[in-house]
C-alpha cells in the first residue's frame, strides 16, 4: 500500500511530521496480504464468527435508504449506544428515534445519493468520488446489516481523513485556481478533461492537484443487527466493500476509531490495519437526548459532536485482476 508521495514541501515545522507519517503509510505496503476483511468503524463486535450464512448484498437506492435509515437507528444507535465505549442500550422515545430516522435518511442520502443519481440528476460537486451503502439482507429479505464505502483523501500533515463531500470540494478548489494562471491553460484543460470523462479514475487527479494527499476508500457506517451477531455478516459485509476499494482502482482502506475504543483497536490490529494518524482534538458522534421532544423540536437535531481522541487505522487492498478505475 503506497499511501503518499510528498512532492510539495510542507512547512519547515511540519516537514518532520509529515516525512514520519509518510514512512508510517509507505511501511503498509509490507504488509502481509491478508484475507480477513474490516469490520468498520461503527461496527458492533464481530468476534469470532460462526459459519455465515447465505447473506444477500445489494446496493442502497432512494427507494430503499429510509428502511436503511430505521435500521442502522436501531442497530447503531440504540443497540450500541452509537458504538460509543460505555454503556448499554439507548433509550429513545417515539418522536426522538423517528427524528433520528430522518436524520440518518437525509445524511445517507447526502453521502451516498450520487450511487442512484446519475446524469442531470446529479447535484452540483457531486460525482468525481463514489460511495456506496450497502445493505445485508435474511432468507426472509429483513435487512440485518449495512457497511458505506466512499473514496476520501488522506492528508498526512493534517493528519486527516476527507470524506467523499469534502475531498471533492478541495479537489474543485484546486481545479478552479489554475485558471488564475495563464501558464496553467494547458494543464487546466487536460485535468478538466480527465475530471469531466473520469476515464482513469481518481488517482492520476489527486496525484497531479493534490500530491501530498493519498486516495483511499473510508469504510464506515457497519452496523449489523443483534439476532446476526458473530455470524459472519459484518465480514461479509466488509468484503464487499473491500472489493468495491479494488474496482474503484483505490490502492488501500481506512477507518476512523475512537482511541479509547480498546476492544475495536484490538479487532481492527488483528484484521490488519495500523495506525496512520491520531489526533487529540477530533470529534465524535453522540446521540443527545432532548429534555422534551415536542412538535417543535422536529427541526432540531439529536447528534452532537462530542470532543475525542481519534485514530485513523489503515492497510492496503487486496489486488484484483481486471480492476476497473
Amino acid at each position: 500500500l503506497h499511501f503518499l508521495h510528498l512532492s510539495r514541501q510542507p512547512p519547515p515545522r511540519l516537514r518532520f511530521s509529515a516525512m514520519c507519517m509518510a514512512a508510517t503509510l509507505a511501511s503498509l505496503a509490507l504488509l502481509p496480504r491478508s484475507t480477513r476483511v474490516p469490520s468498520g468503524p461503527r461496527a458492533a463486535s464481530a468476534g469470532a464468527s460462526l459459519a455465515a450464512p447465505a447473506i444477500a448484498v445489494e446496493a442502497v437506492s432512494e427507494s430503499s435508504v429510509e428502511e436503511a435509515a430505521v435500521f442502522f437507528v436501531e442497530a447503531f444507535w440504540v443497540s450500541t449506544n452509537g458504538g460509543a465505549c460505555s454503556g448499554g442500550a439507548l433509550r429513545l422515545s417515539r418522536k426522538e428515534r423517528r427524528l433520528l430516522e430522518a436524520q440518518m435518511a437525509d445524511d445517507f442520502r447526502t453521502r451516498y445519493g450520487c450511487s442512484w443519481r446519475v446524469g442531470s440528476q446529479l447535484r452540483q460537486g457531486e460525482g468525481l468520488l463514489p460511495s456506496r451503502l450497502l445493505l445485508a439482507r435474511g432468507d426472509a429479505g429483513e435487512v440485518i446489516g449495512c457497511v458505506g464505502i466512499e473514496a476520501a483523501l488522506l492528508d498526512p500533515i493534517a493528519r486527516r481523513v476527507l470524506p467523499a463531500r469534502s475531498a471533492e470540494a478541495r479537489l474543485q478548489t484546486e481545479l478552479a485556481a489554475l485558471t488564475l494562471h495563464p501558464s496553467e491553460q494547458a494543464r487546466w484543460e487536460r485535468l478538466s478533461e480527465l475530471y469531466v470523462t473520469r476515464q482513469r479514475g481518481l488517482r492520476p487527479l489527486v496525484s497531479e492537484l493534490l500530491p501530498a494527499c493519498t486516495a483511499a476508500a473510508l469504510l464506515t457506517d457497519l452496523a449489523v443487527s443483534p439476532a446476526w451477531r458473530r455470524r459472519g455478516v459484518a465480514r461479509h459485509l466488509c468484503g464487499h466493500g473491500e472489493r468495491l476499494c479494488s474496482d474503484w482502482g483505490l490502492p488501500g482502506l481506512a477507518l476512523k476509531v475512537e482511541e479509547a475504543n480498546g476492544a475495536a483497536r484490538r479487532l481492527y490490529g488483528g484484521l490488519g490495519y495500523e495506525e496512520v494518524f491520531r489526533r487529540d482534538d477530533e470529534m465524535a458522534t453522540r446521540v443527545a437526548r432532548l429534555p422534551a421532544v415536542t412538535r417543535a423540536d422536529t427541526a432540531r437535531t439529536l447528534l452532537r459532536n462530542v470532543p475525542s481522541s481519534v485514530l485513523t487505522l489503515a492497510k492496503r487492498a487486496e489486488e484484483r485482476k481486471n480492476v476497473r478505475e
